[in-house]
């Protein structure tokens, strides 16, 4: 893997947290190729441990395939160890990439390899690529077989019957994350060789690991973020509330921020309209749309992936529902949908349950428009009130993207 942004950017700011082992040497990597590494507050890209959700770099199919090759590569070391691999019948429970890899390597290493899988699919591939193939469902027949045994399915597979239908001098590997597929208390009271492989890259081969980490960190940086509008319409006691929640968007997204002409100029009993306008533009890095002929070019030249409009008011959803487009907001939906891109609205209004239940009721039968999961806010002191429940913006714009409502839309008090 080729660093992507080594020479074309003279320097960025990287801020590397929490306490993956490879980290430290990451660091060195970047400070050798010319980049700081600062705090997040001074950082230009965040760069948080893989399974962090925030790991942009970890869902990059380049860095899963170059892991998964080190750690096949580093399973069949842990094991060598263990006792000689030519000749020897070994049995890989999975053959996604973890699993597939792994098989390839014990092949080449000398072991006779079995591949077990659930879909038939997979083993068609298994088969495909030369290896023996078999459904999980005939592990109790097939496990006294092998001498080892390596798991990369992380869902229980050898359970403590099967465990003692292997042979006594099995080697049981498990590199599959918790809960993993090996009863691992089973396999040590038993008596049998045990060996959990959590995190084998940055334990067999840490320098080249942090490599991988560093090469698909330059491969996030440069590789440019989808682009999201944020639109705010004039339910203002939600303003903060929505800003706030904008904030976690900004590692999968670019933002884009739009105001109605109400939210961008009326000033309330909850805050002045420039000093939310304010705030907006600097969470975003630019200057909001306001208008409508700032609009239209959303649904063009500079057309967006994807649409959040939140606050979502009933007099937007009124205005969406019947195709009026007066406002910067309603415009902006307009251009996007044209697009046939996600348009996901946050519902705030006191009239959800009466005046505006025929416009939700409209937009949900719309063709690429989703709501935030919403629910009775004050059920007692405002009965027909809704309000979406803002922390599930991402996971509502993931499902949009994928062409799904996230459900369910109606959630409890």
């Amino acid at each position: 893997m080729v660093p992507i942004i080594r020479k074309e950017w003279c320097s960025l700011r990287f801020a590397v947290t929490g306490t993956d082992p490879r980290f430290s040497i990451l660091k060195e990597l970047l400070e050798k190729d010319g980049h700081a590494v600062v705090s997040p507050d001074r950082a230009e890209m965040l760069v948080p441990p893989p399974w962090d959700p925030g790991a942009r770099y970890a869902r990059l199919e380049s860095y899963r395939i170059a892991n998964a090759a080190l750690t096949a590569e580093g399973a069949a070391a842990l094991l060598a160890e263990e006792r000689p691999l030519a000749g020897a019948a070994a049995l890989v429970l999975g053959f996604g990439r973890v699993g597939s890899l792994t098989a390839r390597a014990l092949r080449e290493a000398g072991c006779a390899v079995t591949v077990a899988a659930r879909r038939r699919e997979s083993r068609a591939w298994a088969e495909a690529a030369g290896l023996a193939a078999l459904d999980t469902k005939d592990l109790p027949a097939a496990l006294p077989a092998f001498a080892f045994i390596v798991n990369t399915v992380p869902a229980p597979l050898v359970t403590e019957e099967l465990v003692a239908l292997c042979r006594p001098d099995a080697v049981l590997l498990e590199l599959a994350s918790a809960p993993g597929g090996i009863d691992a208390a089973a396999a040590k009271e038993q008596g049998k060789t045990y060996l959990r492989a959590a995190g084998l890259p940055g334990t067999y081969a840490p320098e080249r690991a942090a490599a991988i980490l560093r090469d698909a960190v330059y491969e996030a940086a440069a590789t440019p973020l989808p682009r999201l509008g944020v639109a705010l319409t004039g339910s203002h006691c939600t303003f903060d509330k929505a800003i706030s929640s904008f904030s976690p968007l900004r590692r999968d997204w670019e933002l884009v921020p739009i105001l109605s002409e109400t939210s961008a100029e009326t000033d309330t009993y909850f805050g002045a309209a420039a000093d939310f306008r304010a705030r907006l533009e600097a969470l975003c890095g630019r200057k909001a749309v306001t208008d409508i002929p700032g609009a239209e070019p959303l649904g063009t030249r500079e057309a967006l992936d994807a649409l959040l409009v939140a606050p979502c008011t009933g007099n937007t959803l009124g205005k969406l529902a019947n195709g009026v487009t007066d406002t910067a907001v309603t415009m902006a939906c307009k251009a996007h949908l044209r697009n046939g891109r996600p348009l996901v609205l946050a519902i705030s209004t006191n009239d959800g349950l009466s005046g505006s239940a025929g416009s939700i009721a409209a937009l949900m039968q719309r063709k690429n428009v989703y709501f935030v999961p919403f629910r009775q806010d004050a059920p007692f002191q405002k009965p027909f009130s809704l309000q979406s429940e803002f922390s599930l913006l991402a996971d509502t714009l993931a499902a949009a993207r994928e062409g799904r409502q996230l459900q369910p839309v109606l959630l409890g008090a």
